[in-house]
């Protein structure tokens, strides 16, 4: 299996700027409407159609025009109203590609089959119920974006309710292309579900005459990036002048917290390494910004955990970062979903940065910290509601918090972390106690911790001890 060479193919993106100025056509078109209302208005002429009388047959009054002097209908109250209108606008299903078209291969297979989750119609009834519908709409949904075009586009849903949003979904689906006609495969080893090795989609392109867009190429991480580039702060012009603004604007969703991506058809040994604009976005531009962060599809391989590190820079001080087995497979059509259990599926949760204030002397090297912080001081992730279950282990060493029961479900439960290496404390017990120190100041003695002063496992070791064990001059 050759490695494909990450790029971004000219004729997709040819493709996607040839629809962009269709949206620039329409926004005219609205602006040049809105401005000859406002003209017949300000002559004092309705723009509105006026209603035709009612049509009469020999002086009495048909069926169809007594409807318009018929009894209403009862009336309800506005609660009942609302809580109506917010069952009519809320999808049981997450929302895909919200304000774009649906691509097919895009879609899970069930996905294809269900019919439209929400009576989007409602909202065109009268002007209150278009007010109200719009802040439920965007407030009780959860939306999958399958393309960075789509993200991009939510730009198009004003501040106010894109400031609500908390947790999204990314379906990164791995592009190829090739000059030449020549079968890709992944193999079994992509997920345990597999019975045999799959072959990918690739898309054929013609052979150019230079040698630097030939052969097999991809668009995997390249997509990652213009995912993470949507999410930057888009063009607002109410917001003023760039000049003269006095705070920094807002992110296309100010509030998100929580972010899963999930990766499809990314092999191993298939990719390439991340280009150099993943770090400048995970750690520079949307650095320790998240609690909480979903990956899943990974490949498991040298450039998998590569990508996987860089993008722990998105999240806070002590946030959660889950790392999942492949969930999707992405045939020509549509994408399959795979069965995942604790028993054959990887799944491994670690938390990022939870040293805190701890003086980890030689235990951790300075790159594992890397966060970029430049001497500030970020939050971190807030605590986890709830009491923690009762744990001998528990100390200024450890920190609990809530991970999922299962991928996707609402249901977690509290696990111990070891704050040094962010690893689940079971996995890393016997190394963090491997020494006695209670031993060194007699059997029940023991040697209290250098950071919290109490006598615990794994507890810091003072300077002296570290310098005897470790054979380091500090």
């Amino acid at each position: 299996m050759s490695i494909a060479w990450e790029c971004r193919d000219q004729a997709d993106q040819a493709e996607i700027y040839y629809n962009h100025p269709l949206r620039t056509k329409v926004r005219h078109l609205e602006d040049e409407n809105r401005a000859l209302r406002r003209m017949l208005r300000k002559n004092g002429i309705s723009w509105r159609p006026r209603s035709k009388p009612a049509h009469k047959s020999n002086g009495r009054t048909t069926r169809s025009s007594g409807m318009v002097n018929c009894r209403p209908l009862p009336h309800l109250p506005v609660e009942i109203q609302l809580r109506i209108l917010s069952f009519a606008v809320t999808s049981p299903q997450p929302i895909l590609d919200p304000l774009c078209n649906v691509k097919p291969e895009h879609l899970l297979v069930q996905e294809k089959v269900k019919s439209n989750q929400i009576a989007i119609h409602f909202l065109a009834t009268c002007k209150a119920y278009y007010a109200e519908g719009t802040k439920l709409l965007w407030s009780n949904n959860s939306f999958v974006f399958t393309t960075p075009e789509a993200l991009r586009n939510f730009a198009e849903v004003p501040l106010k309710f894109r400031r609500d949003i908390k947790d999204i979904n990314l379906r990164i689906i791995a592009k190829f292309y090739d000059d030449e006609d020549r079968t890709r495969k992944i193999g079994r080893s992509y997920h345990p579900d597999l019975s045999k090795s799959f072959p990918l989609t690739v898309h054929t392109r013609p052979k150019e005459n230079t040698p630097a867009r030939r052969g097999f190429r991809a668009y995997g991480w390249y997509q990652l990036i213009d995912f993470l580039t949507a999410l930057l702060p888009p063009y607002d012009p109410s917001q003023g002048s760039l000049s003269t603004q006095s705070a920094p604007m807002p992110k296309l969703l100010p509030s998100l917290e929580k972010l899963r991506i999930d990766f499809v058809n990314f092999g191993v040994d298939l990719h390439v390494g991340p280009p150099a604009q993943l770090h400048d976005l995970a750690s520079h531009q949307f650095g320790c910004s998240l609690n909480e962060l979903v990956l899943t599809g990974l490949p498991n391989d040298e450039v998998g955990e590569r990508v996987s590190n860089e993008l722990a820079g998105l999240l806070k001080n002590e946030g959660l970062l889950i790392d999942h087995a492949p969930i999707m497979i992405g045939y020509k059509n549509s994408i399959r979903l795979l069965t995942c259990d604790s028993v054959k599926c990887h799944y491994s949760s670690r938390v990022i940065r939870a040293a805190g204030n701890i003086d980890l002397n030689p235990y951790v090297h300075g790159d594992e910290l890397h966060a970029h912080s430049f001497g500030l001081e970020f939050p971190p992730a807030p605590k986890d509601e709830g009491k923690p279950p009762h744990s001998f282990y528990h100390s200024c060493r450890t920190i609990w918090k809530k991970v999922p029961v299962k991928l996707g479900g609402d249901e977690r439960k509290w696990e111990l972390f070891d704050r040094i290496s962010g690893q689940p404390w079971d996995e890393v017990e016997e190394e963090a106690t491997m020494y006695d120190y209670s031993s060194i100041g007699g059997p029940d003695i023991g040697i209290s911790c250098e950071n919290c002063g109490e006598i615990h496992p794994g507890a810091i070791p003072p300077d002296h001890l570290i310098e005897d064990i470790f054979g380091i001059d500090l």
